[in-house]
């Protein structure tokens, strides 16, 4: 099939895509309100100090001159408690003072402190904390005890250790909004694909010129521009291209190829609008959960990386918000290729039969 027919079977598929108001208005409404969300989340981080404390035998004095200093300690029941607490990023840091801890610091024996921090705790957290609790201690140990303060601090990070790279929330969201931009045009392509096979178009077209794997090729073509255009756009309105802006784009353009296979596949077990819906929603809700542990970070497991959104969040999230380079996310890359060659090559090969 010549590049022209090609061109025209590309030229009436955008056509049809943008007949349909409900796809054609939600396409430019979402583009426009993801990067409107964007720009109006906050671009700092709160810096408010929140401790978390398994303080057993804690004197109450030591509870009042914290919270007198802008922190607000909240005491948990366990040691495993607490690093779960820090682990799950509900508090920045952790404080262990056992009965020990406080024995020595009235003492005034050589005492260690242990301090748990979240993987991305930034550095001034430590700074501030560490001269909080010395002036708090001395003050205890001379108040009590009549000793000189002897203490040190020991630092266990949980998780992988991010000091000094918090993210503030639109940040942490960006991903999360472009990979939305790329499933809401799974579906609208899967409905696509449904209605013409379902009218007869796509068998009347065989009966001309236009060959099998031409009339599948302009559709592919279709929905990777359409998808990748979108997610390009989302992150140049942003601001967000210009770091690895190659890197960036190759990794929209593979995730376009992986949701416009999966889009083929959700056209051939669907009859019309209703049923793409009935596919689509549980595919977009599934496509969605890897976003949410870079925006909650730690409520993820590994089973998330066999979701193939995890690879578009994990790139986008690496590249934007840490500078990552193309060695650091050259896996990512590969295992999106692999899927969109897989679910590519999957749907046309049952749409095929569907027309046949």
């Amino acid at each position: 099939m010549n590049a022209r027919i090609l061109r025209t079977l590309i030229l009436k598929d955008f056509m049809l895509y943008f007949r349909n108001r409900f796809f054609a208005y939600i396409t430019i409404v979402a583009m426009v309100l993801y990067s409107v969300i964007y720009l109006v989340m906050p671009s700092t981080v709160d810096e408010a100090l929140r401790v978390g404390v398994f303080a057993p035998d804690v004197p109450d004095l030591l509870l009042e001159l914290l919270n007198s200093r802008d922190i607000t300690l909240v005491e948990l029941e366990s040691d495993a408690a607490l690093q779960q607490a820090v682990s799950d990023n509900q508090y920045p840091v952790g404080l262990v003072l056992t009965a020990d801890v406080i024995r020595g610091l009235l003492r005034g024996e050589q005492t260690t402190v242990t301090v748990y921090f979240a993987s991305d705790a930034p550095p001034e957290i430590s700074e501030a904390l560490q001269t909080v609790m010395r002036l708090a201690f001395n003050e205890i140990s001379y108040t009590l005890g009549g000793q000189s303060l002897n203490v040190t601090f020991r630092e266990e990070i949980i998780g992988q250790d991010m000091t000094g790279q918090q993210l503030a929330v639109r940040e942490r969201l960006l991903p999360l909004l472009a990979v939305m931009l790329l499933v809401m045009e799974m579906m609208g392509l899967g409905n696509l694909i449904a209605e013409e096979a379902e009218n007869g178009t796509l068998r009347a077209l065989l009966i001309t010129p236009v060959n099998v794997p031409g009339l599948f090729t302009s559709k592919a073509i279709m929905g990777i521009v359409l998808a990748f255009v979108q997610a390009a756009l989302l992150l140049g309105l942003t601001g967000n291209l210009t770091q690895e802006p190659l890197l960036l784009l190759l990794t929209l353009l593979l995730s376009a190829l992986v949701v416009t296979g999966i889009a083929f596949l959700i056209a051939s077990v669907s009859r019309d609008m209703m049923g793409v819906f009935a596919w689509s929603f549980p595919l977009i809700i599934v496509m969605l959960i890897p976003s949410y542990g870079v925006v909650f970070p730690g409520t993820l497991t590994s089973w998330s990386q066999f979701i193939p959104s995890y690879y578009m969040v994990s790139t986008i999230h690496q590249v934007v918000n840490f500078g990552a380079s193309w060695g650091a996310v050259a896996h990512n890359l590969l295992a999106l290729l692999i899927m969109g060659v897989v679910f590519m090559a999957a749907g046309v090969l049952v749409m095929e039969r569907k027309v046949r």
